[in-house]
């Protein structure tokens, strides 16, 4: 119950804004536009800084992000099968087929810092930065085929995969942003300015 009652509050803002969408009507535009503001300018900004200021000990992290790409890797593989057997429409399939393998990040975020606090949140922002460029590679390569810029030139824009990979880089090369900068980012991913991983 007390585990319950941590989550509740993430899905009560899916309600409420489900609410207020009815409520007011914004119109599709503006979600159209709060969308690409989230995509490609909010969520990278999470995953960038959570992965640069966290201490990475990639050793105790081996299983249990193993453990996430053989789910992963599972999810891609039946997902490849119901091609032959249901036989789609091919860009139908490679759409449907991300819903095998591609999670909701921002979901797992919110109940990770709700159940653990902002260890659990570096954890999951690690994990997911582990996960999430995988994950876009394969939707991406389901997709690509579709597409005009072809797999290369997806994978290249895609904000996901260079935040994360940006991150990585900048923890690894033990780079720190100035004061104000990392408030500012901090600010622009939502995240507690106060957090300060160690």
């Amino acid at each position: 119950m007390h585990t319950a009652l941590l989550i509740l509050p993430s899905f009560m803002l899916i309600l409420i804004g489900l609410a207020l969408a009815r409520a007011f009507d914004y119109g599709r535009d503006f979600w159209e536009g709060l969308e690409k503001l989230v995509y490609f300018v909010l969520f990278p900004a999470l995953l960038f800084r959570s992965i640069a200021v966290s201490a990475i000990d990639f050793g105790s992290l081996a299983r249990v992000v193993g453990s996430a790409w053989g789910i992963l890797l599972t999810a891609v593989a039946l997902a490849a099968l119901t091609r032959p057997i249901f036989k789609p429409e091919p860009i139908l399939a490679a759409s449907c087929a991300q819903c095998a393998f591609r999670f909701n990040t921002y979901i797992g975020f919110a109940v990770a810092g709700s159940l653990f606090g902002p260890p659990g949140l570096a954890v999951a922002a690690l994990l997911a930065g582990a996960v999430v460029p995988f994950a876009n590679v394969f939707a991406v390569a389901f997709l690509a085929k579709h597409g005009k810029r072809g797999f290369l030139g997806e994978l290249a824009r895609n904000p996901l995969i260079v935040s994360t990979v940006a991150g990585f880089l900048f923890n690894v090369a033990g780079l720190k942003l100035p004061d104000f900068a990392d408030r500012t980012h901090a600010m622009m991913a939502f995240e507690p300015i106060w957090w300060r991983p160690a």
